[in-house]
Formats: C-alpha cells, structure tokens, sequence
C-alpha cells in the first residue's frame, strides 16, 4: 500500500473513532447529526466506519457542526490527529441588532426543525414540498439583517466567531439563489465569518469600507 494510501486509512479511522465517542456522549443518531447541520447520513455512515476518504472542507465544517465542536476540529483531527474542541454551553444569549436578543438555542432548534421538514419534504407529498419551500422562504428574511449584524458585532469583539458560525453554518454553506438572495448581502456574510469567497478587488474594499462604518 502506497504511503498516502496509508496515511489516507490513518486518518480515516483517527476521525471515526473521534466521531462515535462524541455521537455516545452526546446520544445523537446519525440523523440527529445530521439534522442539526452535519454530513447526510450516508456520508456519517462512512465516517463511523473508517472508510471516509478525501473528505473535503465543507464536509469537515459539517462535522463540526453537527457534533458541536468549534472550527477547525473536525480539520484537526483529520489533517493532523489532534483532538476536537467541543462548543461551551449554548445557554448564553447572543445579542443581535438593538433590542433583539436570541439565544442560542432557539436559533438552534429553528434551523433544526427547519432542516427537518425540508428532509421529509423530500419524500413527502407535492403539498409538504411546497409548505417546506415556504417555510424556507419565511425564514430567510428573519436571519437577513439580523444575522448580518450579528456577524459584525462579534467580528469586532472578537474571538467568538468560530462558535457563531458553527451554530449559522448551514445557512451560510447554502448555495446563492439569485432569485431569493441578495447576493453582495450574503457575499457580505460569508466574508464577515472569515469563509473563503471569490471577491474582486473593488468588492473587497467596499466590504472593508461597510464594516468599518459601524465600529
């Protein structure tokens, strides 16, 4: 066996071990994991068996979410056998635009059962999918601004990020629809939570302008 075939099992069965231990500790089903921002069961499924290979970035980022570990964990683990970082107590409140204040739990328990009735959407009846897609609109708009301002308030504190965009990660991985997305607002976003996005240099300096308006 070829040396990165090797070191390719390696880590495959380093992160499957990584992820049952924390599935047990947190009880969490394959689908649980899943419903709460991970990887698709089939995916999970591969990973608790060692056999997950060439996993790619977003799918990491997914682990992270779904096992509540902090950014970077599941990358850790894989790239270089280190341990995960598990999330602080969700029980703090996330201060958002003025006179609004949510926490973290209920923003969790929203994407969830979100994600939830899209899953059975898929398999449901022409009606469920259409209620789903509904849902899905009428949720947008609640984490538009709000979760803009969010992102900015603690870039400027700093250091809370990694939490904040695990708990949002789902959101922020989901494809931009032109047609539903403003899409300079969730380009915005995206470079706000530090993820890696395409911007032309004009953009970039208009982005770095906004957010230092509000400091």
């Amino acid at each position: 066996m070829a040396v990165t075939e090797a070191t390719d099992d390696a880590s495959a069965r380093r992160l499957a071990d990584v992820v049952v231990a924390r599935m047990g500790a947190l009880h969490r089903s394959r689908r649980q994991v899943h419903l709460r921002g991970g990887p698709t069961e089939p995916t999970m499924l591969k990973i608790e068996r060692g056999e997950a290979r060439g996993l790619t970035p977003k799918t990491l980022r997914r682990i992270n979410v779904g096992l509540d570990w902090t950014a970077g964990s599941a990358e850790n683990v894989y790239f270089a056998g280190g341990n995960p970082t598990p999330l602080k107590e969700r029980t703090g409140i996330i201060s958002g635009p003025p006179g609004v204040y949510v926490d973290a739990e209920t923003i969790t328990e929203l994407i969830t059962a979100a994600r939830e009735v899209g899953d059975l959407a898929e398999t449901g009846t022409p009606a469920m999918s259409t209620a789903a897609r509904r849902l899905d609109a009428a949720i947008q708009p609640l984490y538009a601004r709000y979760v803009t301002q969010l992102l900015e308030a603690n870039r400027r504190r700093g250091g809370a990020l990694g939490p904040l965009v695990t708990i949002l990660g789902p959101y922020l991985d989901r494809p931009i629809d032109p047609a539903r997305d403003n899409e300079e607002e969730a380009l915005y976003r995206r470079w706000l939570a530090g993820m890696r996005v395409d911007l032309d240099e004009s953009t970039r300096q208009r982005f770095e302008a906004r957010f230092g308006e509000g400091a």
